[in-house]
């Protein structure tokens, strides 16, 4: 079967369209997915007949065969089609005085973009027990992807360049797929049944700054001044040209290209998700949702040392400053936390972890409860809902009491010591020591914070390491969903607004 997909790939790589004056965009293939129903996927391209009539319809068992039409304006045409809730395969076919252009195979599904750097890009064939892997990939025929060719650019583009063609999982390309991007759609289509489609835009050591349009620097302008050269060249290339795509949803992976200007971060992150939205559903004429899913990997444990570094603060930041995800900065969101998900011993850098069957896992609990409305699906770990401070003792309650802890280890926390009796820790002048846990419940840490003697304890943090932990053996974890308690930190002892009062 896999070279039989191949000879139909190559054919349809080199004669997509055949030269008729009609086109469709470059995005558009044979074997591809096409959003489902309730969104109405759009079409779009270009033909040289000014105000012609663009006709299309979806044919194929199951489909209406309804005909809808657009009018060439400017040399350009976009149109909505007929709403599917099957999952095909059928035909898709557009006409006009120009030319006639069809597309085979296609699929009705949900639609995600998979962006971000190294993390992102970073390919299935070296993943853990990668073999395995790509032999049970080949059982997912309704798992379709595409790449994007690497390209930057100054101004924003209509047109771009796939270095993968729509495709199945076949032997050739496979492998070279996102390993975070095919294994989410994999555990994803185990629980949905229906088709996914993946479209893979992505590049290594790239900050969020190149992935970013203009209104994001406009919007975090106080924290400009030390952006890197190229703003937004990613964007105009690789991910303004997909802005008419009705999609489902979105995945990022980045943030180590940013690290050591997390006060940026925060504010530049949660302004591109909001501007992407925005712009998505725009130009898509209002198919892919303004408030589409986005899920996002937070940043994993990198070197083997005990060093804080700059990774802990950036994880945070990834959390416009929350800690969590769904928060009021960054609604319809949620979080895959990787911080003890390290991998010391990885032959592509401590950087770039092979553990990404476990990233794509926590990815889909997120996307199934903030995605797909499945609220009893847990998604995030333990998260700190009160503080109560004792003589030499501080007591963490988690998740408002109805927490279910399973601790490791007695070690990651830190609490902030001050010579003064003031309610905020100031990093410049306080210290961080370690504070042990002494005890547990349920729900409750107890902390000896006698390391800070005489002075009082004015804050608290957990976690707050590069490499906090060796592979899941961080302190805390929910007991029944094994997930790890993201890192935390609060220079007052006042804790953020959790995420189930956000919901």
């Amino acid at each position: 079967m896999a070279s039989a997909w191949v000879l139909i790939f190559v054919f349809a790589a080199f004669f997509p369209q055949g030269d008729c004056a009609l086109k469709l965009a470059t995005y558009f293939g044979d074997h591809m997915v096409l959003q489902r129903a309730p969104q109405q996927a759009v079409l779009w391209g270009t033909a040289d007949t000014e105000g012609d009539t663009i006709t299309a319809k979806v044919t194929g068992q199951g489909s209406q065969g309804t005909t809808v039409t657009a009018k060439v304006s400017q040399g350009k045409w976009k149109l909505e089609l007929p709403a599917q809730t099957g999952k095909g395969p059928f035909t898709v076919d557009v006409s006009s005085s120009d030319g006639h252009v069809m597309l085979h195979d296609v699929l009705f599904g949900d639609v995600w973009l998979c962006s971000g750097q190294s993390n992102m890009y970073f390919s299935f064939s070296r993943v853990i027990n990668a073999t395995a892997e790509l032999h049970h990939a080949l059982q997912f025929p309704d798992i379709r992807f595409t790449r994007a060719k690497l390209v930057e650019s100054a101004t924003p583009q209509d047109t771009m360049a796939f270095d993968i063609p729509w495709t199945g999982p076949n032997s050739s390309y496979i492998g070279s797929s996102s390993a975070v991007c095919w294994l989410f759609a994999e555990y994803l289509h185990d629980k949905l049944k229906y088709p996914i489609g993946l479209v893979e835009s992505s590049w290594g050591g790239t900050p969020l700054e190149a992935w970013s349009p203009p209104q994001v620097f406009t919007a975090c302008a106080q924290h400009n001044k030390r952006a890197r050269h190229g703003n937004g060249v990613l964007y105009n290339a690789m991910i303004h040209p997909l802005l008419s795509t009705t999609l489902y949803g979105a995945l990022w992976y980045q943030g180590e290209a940013n690290t050591g200007r997390a006060e940026q971060y925060g504010c530049q992150i949660s302004n591109m998700v909001k501007q992407w939205r925005t712009q998505f559903h725009q130009k898509s004429l209002q198919q892919t949702s303004n408030s589409f899913p986005f899920g996002y990997v937070q940043l994993a444990g990198n070197f083997h040392d005990s060093l804080v570094g700059a990774f802990p603060g950036e994880r945070w930041a990834q959390t416009a400053n929350y800690g969590y995800n769904p928060n009021p900065a960054m609604p319809k969101t949620f979080m895959a936390v990787a911080m003890d998900l390290p991998d010391y011993n990885s032959p592509y850098g401590t950087i770039h972890p092979r553990y990404k069957q476990d990233v794509a896992q926590r990815l889909v609990l997120g996307a199934l409860n903030v995605a797909y409305g499945q609220k009893d699906v847990v998604f995030q770990g333990p998260f700190p809902s009160a503080f109560m401070e004792g003589q030499h003792t501080l007591d963490i309650q988690y998740d408002h009491g109805h927490a279910k802890l399973t601790v490791n280890n007695n070690n990651g926390f830190e609490v902030c010591c001050s010579v003064s009796n003031m309610t905020h820790c100031d990093d410049r002048h306080d210290a961080w020591v370690a504070a042990p846990i002494t005890k547990h419940q349920t729900s409750l840490v107890t902390l000896n914070t006698s390391g800070c003697g005489t002075r009082h304890v004015v804050g608290v943090r957990y976690e707050w390491r590069t490499s906090p932990c060796d592979f899941k053996q961080c302190s805390l974890y929910d007991s029944a969903s094994g997930l790890p308690a993201p890192p935390y930190i609060s220079h007052d002892l006042e804790p953020n607004q959790g995420p189930e009062i956000i919901g």
